[in-house]
């Protein structure tokens, strides 16, 4: 079944002359997680096949085994999903849920996420601002887990106290929730009570900075 399914899924996305991103927006599926079955390195998860099925309302028969009508789906309606969503470059970037780590990665995006254009105004977002990477560690446990992705507003770099934000020092990341002491000074403070808070001044740095605000974190449930 996979190797029909997957030769199946990407004749139809080129007849359609969609991105895997846009598939992936259009189901409500992590690119990353549709590229892991297109590559063949996980089997296609039935609530994945079944999202297909009714959004494209694609035959199942020729999905699944090659047999039967392709689908009833009008590519026509590409376009009217296209302009629901907005596309957010996802950094191959470690941010450290620890004691700190080097900010490892590229500065090209590995790939775009698609999120529905409402969802993001609704919350006061805008594409342009954001960027996803992803977390190491457990210091921010239960609120943020090791492979965690983090969309990050990246205009939002004024802390407001117990916000959770990313902070760079020199090429050293870290996410963590954030309060400004009477003195100016930043206590970062981890949700995993085992890891103390950090102090940080900026006055005694001239390379600190905060990239963003985390606004959402995506995690899998196995």
């Amino acid at each position: 079944m996979d190797l029909n399914f997957i030769r199946n899924i990407r004749k139809f996305l080129s007849q359609e002359n969609l991105s895997i991103a846009e598939f992936a927006g259009i189901i409500g599926e992590k690119t990353s997680r549709v590229n892991d079955v297109l590559k063949g390195k996980q089997r296609p998860p039935f609530d994945m096949l079944q999202k297909i099925i009714e959004k494209f309302d694609i035959d199942a028969n020729w999905l699944i085994l090659g047999s039967g009508e392709v689908q009833n789906w009008n590519s026509s309606s590409n376009e009217k999903y296209s302009d629901e969503l907005d596309y957010v470059p996802d950094y191959d970037v470690l941010v450290s849920a620890g004691m700190g780590i080097d900010g490892q990665g590229t500065t090209s995006p590995r790939a775009y996420q698609a999120f529905r254009r409402d969802w993001l105004h609704q919350r006061g977002l805008h594409a342009r601002n954001l960027s996803i990477v992803t977390a190491r560690g457990d210091s921010m446990e239960p609120t943020i887990n090791n492979g965690d992705m983090l969309l990050v507003d990246m205009s939002k770099k004024v802390p407001r106290d117990s916000s959770i934000y990313i902070i760079r020092n020199n090429d050293t990341l870290w996410v963590k929730r954030i309060q400004t002491q009477p003195d100016g000074k930043l206590l970062l403070i981890s949700d995993n009570k085992t890891y103390p808070p950090i102090q940080l001044n900026l006055d005694e740095f001239d390379d600190v900075e905060i990239v963003g605000k985390v606004v959402n974190i995506s995690k899998d449930i196995y």
